[in-house]
């Protein structure tokens, strides 16, 4: 069966490792060519017949789960694809959003041949749910999908070399809609769930998370940091269980489906190939918000994936980021960045060079590649969106903690070539510019952070940020006793650079009042 999901009371989630996001909206109605910009995030889809964009037709299973026939997707695409819309589903508007081309279907025949792995793949099949009991033999499971996943994540790094297809790993957006036909299989339906009902609720809830939870961290392993969530929404906002949607936004109707039988039309009936063949069709989809007893129609899919892509930081929707942020954050290795003194992107935040350079310091955009010479003038271990805490955008940025680290190997590499006494010098008669702490304050302001908000005071989270700064520097600068032979320090000079940010202003400001 088709399972329910719908824009009642949907909430969106975005994790970026430990930063979460929602985003909700309430129960009133609120292949082509690859990537032209190469530098754009690749979109992975898992989840149920919110997004399935047609692996269903590929599987040996009912029309219960499947929607390959009139009139689904006649509005957009003029022929049935696969999706249960009229037309496309919030994942195709984001891959439109992040210019990228429709994301095609796991299943699809030849897709690998034409290369759109490079830009992402959906796994995602109508009825499936996180537990692999839900309509097994029907669908295909999270599990399953997850193993799809790693089938491409192998294929990637074959066709692109490890390092590129970690990074095309890394870089991807993980979009998730699961978990609303393991409890509405629970909740109608008895048979094959005989086990799955002995447990409680609460039980219930326990092992549905529990596997999701470890799909992600299988994911988390090959590299996947960016992940969004479509929680499971309110089951009785759907027709198909009687719903009252509001009219608003656009929409004429918001209680009854565009397609489909009974009272609000809804008796999963639509296209007549199921097991109640009467229905009905109304004239105008983009008028209704409800295409069948369950989904959404294109014109509330299309609404729905505005507002996740949009939407407001920090309103009652969305926050700390939107799906745009979330596509773009922590880059800059795209035009027009660089384009004055480079002419190309360097993945510096800037149109050309910063302030490192004009300090003669010599960037090597590789600190891994420490057999070149240009090491011995200096190595840049910066990482766009760290902070002091390792907290700070954890699992999308180089931290402090990491970067101290990635020193550390230089220095034993210098220690090797050209020597003990002659990296000493170096290590001694180097200067060390540090800009750090901008962004732990900005995430603390612009995120709702109960790091901030919850467990520290201002002042206490002021002293974290000091403090981390300080444990960094003081590995590297030793006591005096340490180097008394010579009479050097291990760090001749410091130049920290200071947050020129109004977020750090306004907590610095405060933080003297007090």
């Amino acid at each position: 069966m088709a399972r329910p999901s719908s824009l009642c009371s949907y909430f969106f989630t975005i994790v970026t490792f430990l930063v979460v996001v929602l985003i909700s909206t309430t129960c009133e109605a609120d292949q082509s060519k690859l990537p032209k910009k190469k530098h754009v995030a690749s979109l992975f889809i898992f989840g149920d017949s919110i997004l399935d964009a047609g692996n269903n037709n590929y599987i040996n299973t009912t029309t219960l789960d499947q929607a390959n026939f009139w009139p689904y997707g006649e509005t957009f695409f003029k022929y049935p694809t696969g999706r249960f819309s009229d037309g496309r589903l919030v994942s195709d508007f984001m891959a439109e959003y992040a210019n990228l081309p429709l994301i095609p279907p796991f299943l699809q025949p030849g897709i690998i041949n034409r290369g759109y792995y490079y830009s992402g793949v959906n796994f995602a099949s109508a009825g499936a749910g996180a537990l692999v009991e839900t309509f097994q033999g029907d669908v295909i499971s999270l599990k399953t999908q997850l193993s799809y996943y790693k089938k491409v994540e192998s294929w990637l790094r074959e066709k692109l070399g490890n390092d590129e297809g970690r990074m095309r790993i890394s870089r991807g957006v993980y979009l998730f809609s699961i978990g609303s036909n393991d409890y509405y299989a629970k909740v109608l339906l008895t048979k094959g769930f005989t086990m799955l009902n002995s447990f409680s609720e609460s039980n219930h809830v326990g092992m549905v998370i529990g596997n999701l939870t470890t799909v992600i961290k299988e994911i988390y392993k090959t590299g996947g940091r960016k992940f969004a969530f479509m929680n499971v929404p309110d089951l009785g906002c759907l027709p198909v269980m009687r719903i009252m949607n509001a009219e608003k936004n656009g929409f004429k109707e918001g209680k009854a489906a565009c397609c489909g039988t009974g009272q609000f039309r809804g008796v999963l009936s639509c296209g007549g190939k199921r097991p109640v063949k009467e229905f009905e069709l109304c004239e105008n989809p983009n008028e209704y918000v409800y295409w069948d007893s369950i989904h959404l129609t294109e014109m509330a899919n299309k609404q729905l994936a505005r507002e996740m892509w949009n939407g407001a930081r920090n309103s009652h929707v969305i926050g700390p980021y939107n799906l745009k942020k979330l596509f773009q954050i922590r880059y800059a290795n795209f035009l027009p960045y660089g384009e004055i003194f480079f002419k190309y992107p360097t993945g510096r935040f800037s149109d050309g060079r910063i302030n490192s350079r004009f300090y003669r310091v010599t960037i090597d955009s590789n600190i891994f590649a420490i057999h070149k010479p240009r090491i011995t003038h200096g190595v840049n271990f910066a990482s766009s969106g760290a902070g002091a805490l390792t907290e700070t955008h954890q699992g999308l940025v180089i931290d402090l903690k990491t970067q101290l680290s990635n020193f550390k190997i230089v220095e034993e590499q210098l220690k090797k070539k050209p020597g003990d006494a002659a990296a000493k010098t170096l290590v001694s008669n180097a200067v060390y510019l540090i800009d750090g702490g901008g962004n732990d304050y900005f995430v603390a302001l612009t995120t709702n952070s109960s790091v901030l908000q919850s467990l520290y005071s201002k002042k206490q989270y002021v002293d974290m940020v000091i403090g981390n700064l300080t444990t960094i520097i003081k590995p590297t600068w030793p006591s005096p006793a340490t180097n008394a032979s010579d009479g050097t320090n291990t760090i001749a000079a410091i130049a920290a650079t200071s947050q020129p940010t109004q977020a750090m202003t306004t907590i610095a400001r405060k933080q003297h009042k007090q």
